[in-house]
């Protein structure tokens, strides 16, 4: 069973040149004076050059996540909100929401479980308090060095914008009035690779039985939905969806999550420190 609790936590953390040089195709929205000309190449290297110059943001997330290991009769739903501030230099985080956990077939156990989160990450360390626990803690350097990662990921859009670029010739490319929207349906053993790589980052330190739960992964179906605002060139949101199995020592696990990241309020993120009262009664783990 511990395999598959890592495993869980490790989900959690986890997501041809005629195309690059073709011009979004308007849906029915789009108002002809406001059709772009501009090929998903152009509005790559343009939103890319563009969050250069961004310096903190904000990043609404939702996701719905649902686990099954038949085998074992285990499933497990989890919904999480959460809001996040961040600022690149130095690299800082504030982030505060709930988690919805429920573990079907467990009794009472059964109804939802709902845990309110807030969180700091700074130079200062890694501080968190759930409303369980009433406590702040103070995380481990090591787990504090991971989650960075992950929040980065998620919260920080040119950094999947960069990830996805070499799949570029496999996206479709549409305008609204206002934006520009890339899709990609991705599968096979070229995403199944992309998905590790991207476990890999974020958790560096990975165990012996962690890599072997990396060797039985299989990703079914994985779809994402860029929005790409055509003025800024900002991009303003981010919705992927993500199916696998991963298979160990004969067990499969099946999951599939829903994640959708709107962004806001660039470069209007104030400095983010770890309050004192904070630090002062923080319990180190």
């Amino acid at each position: 069973m511990n395999k598959w609790k890592t495993l869980m936590v490790a989900s959690v953390l986890t997501l041809g040149l005629a195309a690059c040089n073709s011009t979004a195709t308007p849906t029915s929205e789009t108002a002809k004076d406001k059709t772009s000309e501009l090929t998903l190449k152009q509005v790559f290297e343009k939103s890319l050059a563009q969050s250069e110059s961004i310096k903190s943001l904000n990043a609404d997330i939702e996701m719905a996540q649902f686990i099954e290991v038949p085998s074992q009769n285990v499933e497990m739903n989890t919904e999480t909100k959460m809001t996040m501030d961040m600022l690149v230099d130095p690299l800082s985080m504030y982030q505060k929401g709930t988690t919805s956990t429920t573990v079907p077939g467990q009794g009472s156990s059964a109804q939802p479980q709902e845990v309110e989160i807030e969180s700091y990450m700074t130079e200062e360390g890694f501080f968190m308090n759930q409303s369980m626990s009433e406590q702040w803690l103070k995380l481990p350097t090591e787990m504090f060095e991971q989650m960075m990662a992950v929040s980065q990921k998620q919260a920080d859009p040119s950094q999947q914008l960069k990830d996805l670029e070499v799949f570029m010739d496999d996206f479709t490319f549409e305008q609204t009035k206002d934006m520009y929207i890339l899709n990609l349906s991705a599968s096979g053993d070229k995403f199944n690779e992309f998905i590790k790589k991207q476990l890999t980052e974020t958790m560096p330190e990975m165990q012996l039985d962690q890599e072997e739960m990396l060797k039985g992964m299989n990703i079914k179906k994985v779809d994402y939905e860029i929005f790409i605002d055509k003025e800024t060139f900002n991009t303003t949101a981010f919705n992927m969806i993500l199916e696998m199995n991963v298979t160990v020592e004969g067990d499969v696990m099946k999951m599939s999550q829903n994640m959708k990241s709107t962004f806001n309020k660039f470069n209007e993120i104030e400095p983010i420190s770890v309050p004192q009262e904070v630090i002062d009664s923080a319990q180190e783990m």
